[in-house]
C-alpha cells in the first residue's frame, strides 16, 4: 500500500525549454547559441547553483562575467525563468485526486530563481505537501542522500513511496534505494499506470 507520491518537477509537472533562455540571452550578448548554452545552461556554475553553493545574485554575477550581458539582475531573472511553459503537464484534476489519498511531495534538482517562479505561477503546486529541493539539501538525484531526505519527509518506508521522474538514471537510483518508481513519458502514460495499479 502506497502512502506517498514523490514527483520530479521538470518535465513531469512543469515543462521547460532551455533554448528559450539561450535565445533571450543571445539578444544581449555577443556569444553564439552553443557558447551560451555551455556557459549558462550546462556549466559547472549551474550545478553549483542547483546545489545551493552560490546565491542567485552570485550566479547572475558569474554568468554576467562570462557572457558580458547587457541586462540587470531583474531582466536576467525574467530571462532565466522564460524557460517554463505555462500549462502543467499532469492535469490539476489528477493531482487533486491523488492528494485526497496520498501525501504528495516534489523532489527536484532545481535552483532558487526557478523554484520561486514555479511556486508563484503554477497553482497546481498548492496540492503538494512538501518539497525536497537540491539547492536546499545540497545534493542531487540520483544520490542516496536526496532519496533519504525525501523518505524522511514522506514519513514512511521507501517501499511505501511511488516515485515519478522523466530520467531513467533517477528512476533506477530510486529503485536501488527501495522506492517503487516509474519513468514518466507522458501524462497519458502516467494516467494509464495509475489505473493499471488501481492507485486512483
Amino acid at each position: 500500500m502506497f502512502k506517498a507520491f514523490i514527483f520530479d518537477l521538470g518535465n513531469v509537472i512543469v515543462s521547460f525549454d532551455h533554448s528559450k533562455i539561450v535565445h533571450r540571452l543571445k539578444s544581449v550578448c555577443e556569444f553564439t547559441h552553443d557558447e551560451i548554452f555551455s556557459k549558462a545552461i550546462t556549466s559547472q556554475l549551474v550545478r553549483e547553483y542547483n546545489l545551493g553553493k552560490i546565491t542567485s545574485a552570485e550566479f547572475f554575477d558569474a554568468v554576467n562575467h562570462q557572457l558580458d550581458l547587457r541586462m540587470n539582475f531583474t531582466d536576467f531573472s525574467q530571462a532565466w525563468n522564460c524557460t517554463f511553459i505555462s500549462e502543467p503537464i499532469i492535469s490539476e484534476q489528477t493531482i487533486k485526486r491523488l492528494s485526497e489519498k496520498y501525501k504528495l511531495l516534489v523532489l527536484s534538482d532545481t535552483n532558487e530563481m526557478h523554484f520561486e517562479y514555479i511556486v508563484e505561477n503554477f497553482p497546481i503546486l498548492n496540492y503538494i505537501d512538501d518539497f525536497i529541493l537540491s539547492h536546499k539539501v545540497s545534493c542531487v538525484k540520483p544520490s542516496a542522500e536526496i532519496f533519504l531526505a525525501a523518505v524522511k519527509i514522506a514519513d514512511c518506508l521507501p517501499e511505501e513511496c511511488f516515485f515519478v521522474d522523466d530520467l531513467e538514471a533517477n528512476v533506477e537510483g530510486a529503485k536501488k534505494f527501495g522506492l517503487n518508481a516509474m519513468q514518466f513519458i507522458s501524462a497519458a502514460q502516467f494516467e494509464e499506470e495509475l489505473k493499471t495499479r488501481n492507485l486512483i
